[in-house]
């Protein structure tokens, strides 16, 4: 009987994608791999791709089903996806993740052992953008575990979307991504997701890798991803400063609406983070010696985060003429030239 039950499960895979030309093929071969007795359906979701992902996807059409929409940023071709799907299931996988080829054997054999269980993800492995292992667990120490609702409200708990899977049920029940946060910075739009779904049950963690998770794998391939947060009015799909901000308030906003004072940790947790992204991205930009965006993304940072002594130092530093700078900061010692001139000095 349980065999036949099994037979009958039906898990939608859903992957958007956005100029993932790159990655996207190694994502939908690691759904379609997956060593499961039930169906999989696998429904990719090309978010207005404007690189060659489209031509990636021709080869694929027949066995996945692939929406073309116009871009609307992750939560709004997730919610697609999922309206798309007729599974009893609902699983996500970035187009830049792999999933191992038990994923969905395991998180919803789990799944379906906890009847009151909203959600089920797992830890996963590090690779580089070349996809060679980097050696490290995306999960951190303190969080191997299920978060209880306290915890979630008391900061950032580190949930990768690639591990999770959950009932469509309990999907429609949350009523999906909030689309407010359109094509800005997608992590508030999956913490925000999370926060909401552990209102509907309990999470089970599952302490084991089930998904590749693709980081920048050197120096310089962080510094290329930060880069294109600079402003630039001949290309408006650079300007990720202005809908990063716009999003960190927007789930500052929501978390403060839905919880009240219970969220106040977390929403100091926001704006820590939300400081420290835009360090990073200014201390990025005095590589170049563009003095007046590192400038405006300290000054950004320290209207989230007031306490950081560093971010005052970064900020005079950009006042410096760029000779003086560049004299001063080689009599420096490594650590310091790193926090004031840039990560490159390392």
């Amino acid at each position: 009987q349980r065999d036949m039950e099994t037979e009958r499960k039906i898990a939608s895979v859903i992957i958007p994608v956005f100029n993932g030309e790159a990655t996207i093929a190694a994502a939908i071969d690691s759904a379609l791999g997956q060593e499961f007795d039930g169906g999989v359906e696998v429904i990719v979701v090309n978010d207005g791709s404007t690189d060659a992902t489209s031509s990636v996807l021709e080869a694929y059409r027949g066995c996945v089903t692939v929406l073309d929409r116009v871009n609307g940023g992750p939560a709004v071709a997730r919610n697609a996806g999922v309206r798309a799907a007729r599974g009893e299931y609902v699983a996500f996988l970035d187009a830049d993740d792999i999933w191992m080829p038990r994923k969905l054997e395991k998180t919803l054999a789990a799944l379906d052992r906890d009847s009151d269980a909203a959600m089920v993800y797992t830890n996963a492995l590090t690779i580089g953008i070349d996809g060679e292992m980097r050696g490290a667990t995306y999960t951190p120490a303190g969080e191997m575990r299920a978060p209880t609702m306290e915890d979630m409200l008391s900061g950032l708990w580190n949930i990768l979307p690639s591990t999770a899977v959950m009932k469509r049920a309990t999907f429609d029940a949350i009523g999906g991504f909030r689309e407010e946060f359109a094509t800005g910075h997608p992590q508030w739009e999956d913490s925000y997701f999370m926060l909401v779904a552990r209102e509907h049950g309990r999470f089970v963690y599952l302490d084991e890798p089930t998904v590749l998770y693709r980081v920048a794998g050197s120096v310089e391939e962080s510094l290329k991803r930060r880069r294109v947060w600079k402003d630039d009015s001949e290309n408006p799909d650079t300007m990720r400063v202005e809908r990063y901000v716009r999003n960190s308030e927007l789930m500052q906003r929501l978390v403060r609406e839905r919880f009240g004072d219970r969220a106040t940790r977390l929403i100091a947790a926001i704006r820590r983070a939300t400081a420290g992204l835009l360090v990073s991205v200014g201390l990025t930009a005095m590589l170049d010696y563009d003095r007046v965006f590192a400038r405006r993304c300290y000054r950004l940072a320290l209207h989230y985060d007031r306490s950081n002594a560093k971010t005052y130092l970064r900020l005079a530093w950009t006042w410096l003429p760029e000779r003086l700078a560049r004299t001063i900061s080689a009599a420096l010692p490594p650590r310091i030239q790193r926090a004031v001139s840039g990560p490159a000095h390392a």
